[in-house]
């Protein structure tokens, strides 16, 4: 079933409505009269959220939230993390506190997922961690990963794309993920310059084959952008590229270097020949700082790396086939603005705005094209994600809580499962971003049974449950039994769950999926007679007499309805984008 406007929106740029907050659906219809205007409006404020004096993104909520005791790394410098998690990470007869970065932020990103009114500014940073790929747990991604995430993927993930490569390039995780701290002339490492040209910016797409040798691939043709270059990439410019990474490594105490981390060149590992890479010539003996600058400046700036870039964002916000019309127009944006500050937020706002611009909302396959719903399904992050949003879930993820409530590490234990733990991914791809790979039923089941872990946490004697499904629904019909009826309680969660409903007067009252969580309710213990749909829960008949708070046999209501939230959260409807 298609949602409105404002609630497709609303689950495409983020993570989901959260009812209350200025991400939800009031908020977005509130910002125009016409849906152009409030798309319009709403991307725009996404792309401009509220910064510190450092560049770094600020709300609120999150901030409070990770300013629990139990997070420690996070606001630290990039020396400091290097001498506290990797200088003295693993001291003899003392705490292993190597690895305290990365477990805090794979739970961080849970926090600001959750509750950040910056959703897009999370899609974004998910997105370039995806781009940029590291493995969390990596031999130095663990000890620095807080500098990673906050220092070069989300202060740069709506700046310059060629700043961020510099960043990625000068980081001693991606060094040493990719191989380049052992490369060095004559037998050059080409690990990292393969992937920088295929994964970081022209792609796969403007690789022309191992037959080609460069001076064979033809050029841009002149009124094009770009013109003059070569139209792509060969081997050759691999191995090229990788001669001029040689001796580019990073501070780890050996081969002469301080052990502090930062980047480092050893000058007796470099190639001090002549290369060329995508049509850049650089002459023997240059500088290899100006040498390495010029041609990492080149495949930034490339129209190819353009559109692989404007290709795997509209991949990500409008479908796996986006129309080649948005992706030339968000490729072009990319080259015009290759030395602006703000090039990516140009180009996402390229994207999510292509059309609508127009007055005309319905380009086929455009963002504003409301048809696009339901062309992906969630990846089990967001499922599990968007369905906690939607139930006001109060649940900050932290490191160490092995027991009581809240259990994170119990959390993090069983969402793990799904195959899409945060930064768990080991090839330098990044996790996949097509529907087919997530369709199988360990990450959907995994997924179900985090979420269902999660309603029911808390919700034994004198606790606090972290997700408040009793209290939000006594608020709603107060304690009077008569209005607990399965057909109310279904509407009522089914709507609060989506954030809207297909009737205004009804609800979701008629749908077959009410029809199904309302039966849910409904069912006798014999599994063969139903409870009346109208008549309130404890107020009756024989065998109805005990009311929703109440937990005891036959019907167990409380757990009831706590599944009956499952059974919405686990929907068809719920799937998709």
């Amino acid at each position: 079933m298609t949602p409105p406007f404002a609630a497709y929106v609303l689950g495409r740029l983020g993570f989901g409505p959260r009812k209350g907050s200025l991400y939800s659906i009031e908020h977005f219809n509130s910002l125009g009269a016409g849906d152009v205007d409030r798309l319009t409006a709403f991307v725009d404020e996404q792309l401009a959220p509220s910064r510190d004096g450092n560049g770094n993104v600020t709300d609120a909520d999150v901030d409070a939230r990770l300013a629990h005791p139990d997070y420690v790394t996070l606001g630290k410098s990039f020396d400091q993390s290097w001498t506290d998690y990797e200088v003295n990470g693993n001291p003899s007869g003392g705490p292993y506190v190597r690895d305290l970065p990365i477990r805090e932020g794979e739970r961080a990103v849970f926090v600001r997922a959750f509750y950040s009114r910056w959703q897009l500014v999370e899609q974004l940073a998910d997105f370039w961690h995806d781009h940029f790929s590291l493995y969390g747990y990596d031999r130095y991604a663990a000890p620095t990963w807080e500098h990673w995430d906050r220092e070069v993927i989300r202060k740069h993930s709506l700046g310059n794309f060629r700043t961020l490569l510099q960043k990625t390039f000068e980081s001693p995780a991606m060094l040493y993920f990719l191989d380049n701290y052992i490369n060095r002339a004559p037998s050059f490492n080409e690990n990292y310059a393969r992937e920088i040209l295929e994964l970081h910016t022209l792609g796969a797409l403007n690789y022309l084959g191992p037959e080609l040798q460069q001076h064979e691939v033809p050029s841009i043709p002149a009124g094009e952008d770009g013109a003059g270059m070569p139209v792509g990439y060969v081997d050759a410019d691999v191995y090229e590229l990788a001669r001029a990474l040689t001796g580019w490594s990073f501070g780890n105490g050996g081969n002469g270097t301080t052990n502090n981390g930062l980047p480092a060149f050893i000058n007796g590992w470099h190639d001090i020949g002549q290369k060329t890479v995508v049509g850049l010539f650089q002459a023997a003996n240059t500088p290899p700082a100006t040498e390495i600058a010029a041609f990492l400046d080149r495949i930034a700036m490339h129209p190819g790396t353009g559109r692989h870039i404007a290709t795997k964002l509209a991949r990500r916000f409008l479908g796996e086939n986006p129309p080649q019309e948005v992706i030339d127009n968000a490729a072009h944006v990319f080259f015009t603005a290759r030395n602006a500050a703000d090039q990516l937020k140009q180009v996402v706002r390229a994207i999510l705005l292509y059309g609508s611009q127009d007055g005309d909302p319905t380009i086929p396959g455009c963002f504003s094209d409301i048809a696009n719903f339901g062309n992906k399904v969630k990846r089990p992050f967001e499922t599990v994600v968007s369905a906690l949003r939607a139930v006001s879930v109060d649940f900050t993820v932290r490191r160490n809580v092995a027991n009581g409530s809240p259990a994170s590490d119990t959390f993090m234990d069983r969402f793990r499962r799904t195959g899409h733990r945060p930064f768990d991914w080991r090839p330098p791809n990044g996790f996949p971003d097509a529907s087919d790979y997530w369709m199988g039923s360990t990450a959907f089941v995994h997924a179900w049974r985090t979420i269902d872990w999660t309603l029911d946490e808390g919700t034994g004697n004198e606790q606090t449950p972290l997700a408040p499904v009793l209290a939000t629904t006594l608020a709603e019909f107060g304690s009077n039994v008569a209005q607990h009826t399965p057909n109310k309680l279904a509407d009522f969660w089914l709507t609060r769950c989506f954030g809207w409903a297909p009737d205004s007067a009804n609800g979701w009252i008629g749908t077959a999926l009410h029809t199904q969580v309302r039966d849910f309710l409904c069912r006798n213990t014999d599994t063969l007679t139903m409870f009346p749909a109208d008549v309130g829960i404890g107020a009756g008949p024989a065998g109805n007499t005990q009311g929703i708070g109440t937990n005891s046999g036959p019907n167990y209501w409380y757990n009831r309805l706590r599944g009956m939230v499952d059974c919405i959260l686990f929907s068809p409807q719920a799937m998709l984008r």
